[in-house]
């Protein structure tokens, strides 16, 4: 590419409202920034040295923003996990191998990128080494190969390994002397260990990153269940110290709702607002079972909520209520959660999800989003939970060069009448693999079904291998005890959701 390049699409959207949609306008970039917005006709003349890209019959628009994934690259179902309540899904981990954190880290940046995506949130994720520092710089290094944008969480955990707490102890007791013994043996650490050694780690790895173009770090305590009163101290006055991020999983599943009742029975929202992990930079994801006090609480600290539709939905944790959300002002984003409802990355089909989950049986309940929410959610919502809020999301003039361009064909052919709006249609016709173009910082990284950097030609097949070789534990007898983890879990999780649903239906 030369030192100017012109995007010329049919459609430009510059932002996060169908009003600022414009037709046969263009985007001038020089290096990584935004250098002009204008009629095409209008940049061509004052800048006729440029590189000219044309998008026939394309939409162009800010890029996408998956605000909330753990950078697995291959599926849970392609690697062999069934769909399952979230309980006992995640436990089936014990009964596979390790898997290698780079080639999945810049496959999922691949698939990404192949849908439009220029920046994504990787929430906290362990693979289970016992060196969580080597495992998180060699996701960082799958993603900056890349070339995506990402902002990566630096998990933190503490309790509850087995089972949620307060419960754990009694579920130890019933099971049999074997299974006690291979819970209880001492296992390698998921993160990097307690609030010190945490806040260690992203010392070191800020000295690192901290002025990377493409790379932020922010906390990623795992979530309420999962982290000590002391631990969210911890975390939370450092993050507020450095002005970072917190991005949390929390009330994703009925049994969690439960457990958080027992836990925090004032509220797990103003637990943590009074452990001062309240605040703007608050990331929340799934947040199913908030109810109207949490809810006021997420507004009030100005916290965002990232909907993961299709995970709810696979695993058994229901729908989140977002339209109530929204009309009490909790901004909300979307993710994909590496678990789509399509078992893909497109972020697109997601949203359309959550729009139409969103849609309530009751005409006087709250109003479903408009379209101007979900291309919001999307992009600059996205970009605020990112830590990247100002930065991308928009088009406009100094901000950064994070574009995608998508073919209109999908969403208008055969027909769309006149009378319907592009962006409607766009938001309820359009799919991730209409993708044209993918830029990030002014380096166009996929365009028509191609990857541009030669660092992605071969991710799959080595992302592949490490699959392959995980498929089985270093421990046979761990598939097993897995297999037999399963039915105890059920056991457990079943008396949890009885209580669960009697509240509920109660309530």
């Amino acid at each position: 590419m030369s030192a100017l390049t012109i995007l010329r699409p049919k459609w430009l959207l510059t932002g996060p409202s169908a009003k600022t949609l414009r037709h046969k306008w263009a985007v001038v970039i020089k290096g990584k920034q935004i250098a002009g917005i204008a009629p095409a006709n209008e940049l061509l003349t004052r800048w006729p040295d440029a590189e000219i890209v044309d998008l026939d019959d394309c939409l162009l628009m800010p890029g996408l923003v998956n605000a909330h994934q753990h950078g697995r690259g291959l599926s849970q179902l392609q690697i062999g996990h069934h769909d399952r309540p979230l309980e006992t899904w995640i436990a089936q981990r014990r009964g596979r191998g390790l898997l290698d954190p780079y080639p999945l880290a810049k496959l999922t940046a691949a698939n990404m990128l192949a849908n439009g995506v220029t920046t994504a949130v990787q929430a906290n994720f362990s693979f289970g080494t016992g060196n969580y520092e080597q495992e998180f710089r060699d996701q960082c290094r799958g993603y900056d190969e890349a070339g995506l944008r990402v902002t990566m969480c630096v998990g933190a955990m503490d309790r509850g390994g087995v089972v949620y707490p307060p419960r754990e102890a009694c579920f130890m007791a019933d099971l049999d002397d074997e299974m006690q013994s291979w819970l209880s043996m001492p296992s390698s650490a998921a993160y990097a260990g307690d609030g010190s050694a945490t806040v260690a780690l992203m010392s070191r790895l800020l000295a690192d990153f901290g002025d990377h173009d493409r790379i932020r770090l922010c906390y990623g305590p795992a979530g309420p269940q999962w982290v000590s009163d002391e631990l969210w101290a911890v975390l939370a006055g450092d993050a507020n110290d450095r002005g970072l991020g917190l991005h949390m999983h929390a009330l994703e599943s009925p049994v969690q709702h439960r457990a958080m009742k027992e836990l925090y029975p004032e509220g797990v929202f103003r637990r943590l607002e009074r452990l001062g992990a309240m605040s703007e930079r608050t990331v929340v994801a799934h947040c199913v079972w908030a109810d109207d006090a949490d809810a006021e609480v997420l507004a009030r600290t100005g916290a965002t909520v990232v909907r993961n539709p299709g995970c709810n939905l696979r695993l058994s944790n229901g729908v989140a209520p977002m339209a109530r959300y929204m009309s009490q002002g909790v901004r909300m984003a979307i993710g994909t959660d590496n678990h789509t409802m399509a078992d893909d990355e497109d972020l697109l089909a997601e949203l359309r999800l959550a729009n139409y989950l969103a849609r309530q049986p009751d005409w006087n309940g709250p109003p479903a989003p408009e379209v101007d929410d979900l291309l919001a959610m999307a992009t600059t919502n996205g970009a605020i939970a990112a830590q990247y809020g100002g930065e991308v999301g928009e088009i406009k003039v100094g901000m950064r060069a994070d574009l995608a361009a998508f073919s209109l064909k999908r969403t208008r052919e055969p027909l769309i009448d006149p009378d319907m709006p592009l962006m409607e249609a766009f938001l309820a016709r359009a799919q991730g693999r209409d993708t044209k173009l993918t830029m990030v910082d002014g380096r166009i990284l996929y365009r028509d079904g191609q990857f541009t950097n030669s660092n992605l030609l071969d991710v799959e097949i080595e992302a592949v291998s490490s699959a392959r070789a995980a498929r089985m534990p270093a421990v046979l007898a761990n598939r097993d005890r897995a297999q037999r983890l399963h039915g105890h879990l059920c056991d457990h999780y079943s008396g949890y959701m009885a209580e669960a649903i009697s509240e509920i239906q109660g309530a």
